[in-house]
């Protein structure tokens, strides 16, 4: 993925040299639509796992979530816990299951697909509202859980 936003962000800057004189205009009204769609298409969140079961237990997690492909996939890291079997996004509120990324702490697909735009939408309008969960079988409501943030 960090290879095909290169090759994009080439591509701009390519663009942008080469229509400089013609943009100048726009670019300092505000960000163009190719501009806003490219936000849109790919934003980060992460979260610091802390103690939720396990006492010693940490870690950190990197979401990157694209509205676009319906996708939000994660990057985790662990310690001092047992071997994870599934890994969730929660709402606060209820505790619900958002999305699903076990295949992120289980060596299966880091990425969650088909997650609706609203879904993705919400998680990226109040971080806040929402934590991610680490779950093992010593501890099957979670070992370790950090609330997500920009």
């Amino acid at each position: 993925m960090s290879h095909h936003r290169s090759i994009h962000a080439r591509r701009a800057v390519v663009t942008v040299g080469g229509l400089a004189l013609a943009l100048a205009g726009t670019l300092a009204a505000g960000p163009t639509q190719a501009g806003t769609a490219h936000r849109a298409t790919a934003q980060r969140l992460e979260a610091t796992l802390q103690p939720s079961g396990d006492p010693d237990g940490s870690g950190e997690a990197h979401f990157t979530l694209n509205k676009a492909r319906h996708k939000v996939c994660a990057t985790v890291t662990w310690q001092n816990i047992a071997d994870p079997d599934s890994a969730h996004i929660h709402r606060v509120s209820d505790g619900s299951i958002v999305v699903d990324l076990g295949g992120s702490v289980t060596g299966g697909s880091h990425c969650a697909t088909g997650v609706s735009k609203r879904k993705i939408a919400g998680l990226l309008r109040h971080p806040e509202a929402y934590y991610f969960n680490v779950h093992n079988s010593t501890y099957p409501a979670g070992a370790i859980q950090g609330a997500l943030r920009r």
